[in-house]
This record gives structure tokens, sequence and C-alpha cells, in this order.
């Protein structure tokens, strides 16, 4: 089946939560609790994917001694990232989304983070349905 929409950057992303990697764990958790999502990209100031934050690096922080409000992001979150230009194509995103096991994937333009798709996502464009969140 073709998709009605063509690249990522057509359809609108919906997950715009994203961590700083200066930010407090502490803050991430709370984040990612009150959004019922699993995780986030991390960005710099200049808003480039530096990383992801899930939430099993957060259970991994908890078994340690420190708290949570003494961890910043860039501490404990994985620093390889994946990433899709707005220009990429569903079936490229989609692929990489298979391969690598993710169910999230950041989407930038000229490296600065637009937003982040989801699976579902991606199966709501590729039938032409609203990605509105």
């Amino acid at each position: 089946m073709r998709p009605r929409f063509q690249t990522v950057g057509e359809i609108k992303k919906g997950n715009m939560l994203f961590a700083r990697e200066e930010s407090a764990v502490f803050d991430v958790a709370s984040q990612l609790l009150d959004s019922h999502e699993s995780g986030m990209p991390v960005i710099t100031a200049d808003d480039r994917v530096v990383g992801f934050i899930s939430e099993q690096d957060i259970l991994q922080a908890l078994r340690g001694t420190r708290r949570l409000e003494e961890i910043a992001v860039k501490e404990i979150m994985n620093p390889i990232v994946v990433v899709a230009e707005e220009e990429a194509t569903l079936e490229e995103a989609s692929q990489a989304m298979e391969d690598l096991h993710i169910h999230r994937l950041p989407v930038v333009r000229r490296e600065r983070l637009i937003g982040t798709i989801t699976r579902h996502d991606l199966i709501r464009a590729w039938l032409g349905l609203s990605v509105e969140v």
C-alpha cells in the first residue's frame, strides 16, 4: 500500500516533549509520568538532538545512591540517537524503527528538533489520517 503522505515532514509531529541535557532527571521523570510517554529526545541549548532518555534510564538511576534532583540528564541519557530528517519518507522512517526496535523517532530540520513521531503516527499518516495529538 502506498502511503497518503510521502515524508515525515508532511505529517504533524505529535510529541514535542524533549529534555535539555542540563535538566534534572527528576523533572524529566515528572514530565514522562504526566505525558504517559516512555522517553524523549535530549537536546542542547541550540535544539540539536544529542541523546535520548527513557524510563529505563531513570529506573537505573533510581537504583543508585544519588537523588534524581542531583543528576543531570546528560549523565544518564543514551548518547546514541537515531533521527529522521523531515524529508525522510514514511517508508524510511518505518524501516528504521523496525530495524532498530524503537517506538519513537525524533524529526529534525537542519539538525534541530522539530518534533517526534511514533509508530502510531506513521500508521495514521500512511492511511492518510490526521496525526493530531
